[in-house]
């Protein structure tokens, strides 16, 4: 399995209250999608690619251009991917006592 993430801004350049990456699957057949979910008000603005994403009772459907979001709590992704690669931005806030995001050991 591989997934790049790519850190834009988080801690390391000094937000304390945002975190943006950019995620980049090459492979989704070899990409498990894992449900979780985060204090943390999150987006993801898809770039490539296609995926259906099923959370909070309903499915979205996204594409390039098309942005999904996870409200605070609420158990997500949950993914159905729908072409070989997918490549999206990733948007949330920092809430005191959430679990870091996942690319933050990677200097995010």
């Amino acid at each position: 399995m591989t997934i790049n993430y790519h850190p834009l801004l988080g801690r390391q350049q000094g937000a304390n209250k945002l975190h943006i990456h950019l995620t980049d699957i090459p492979d989704t057949s070899a990409h498990v999608s894992y449900e979780h979910e985060h204090k943390a008000e999150e987006a993801v603005y898809i770039l490539e690619g296609r995926a259906e994403y099923t959370f909070g009772g309903s499915t979205q459907l996204a594409g390039p251009g098309d942005l999904v979001f996870f409200p605070s709590g609420v158990t997500h992704a949950k993914v159905n991917y729908l072409s070989p690669s997918l490549k999206y931005l990733v948007v949330r806030d920092v809430r005191e006592g959430d679990a870091p995001c996942c690319c933050e050991s990677e200097g995010g």
